[in-house]
């Protein structure tokens, strides 16, 4: 079976920075659902700091 590369591209220009996050937050979430199915790649600017910041537990200790 061939593999073909899909690309979506979602943009928006009205879009405040938290709803941003929150939108980045529930691709993480559908990414994790859809693993045993598809390797998903989420690329946008530091999506790492705002999965990081959206999935930690509020008893969690920073870490430097």
């Amino acid at each position: 079976m061939t593999r073909m590369t899909k690309k979506v591209v979602i943009s928006s220009d009205n879009i405040s920075p938290k709803q941003w996050s929150v939108l980045l937050l529930e691709l993480n979430i559908m990414k994790q659902a859809w693993r045993p199915f598809a390797r998903l790649e989420i690329k946008t600017a530091d999506f790492k700091r705002v999965v990081k910041w959206g999935t930690r537990r509020y008893d969690a200790k920073e870490e430097n």
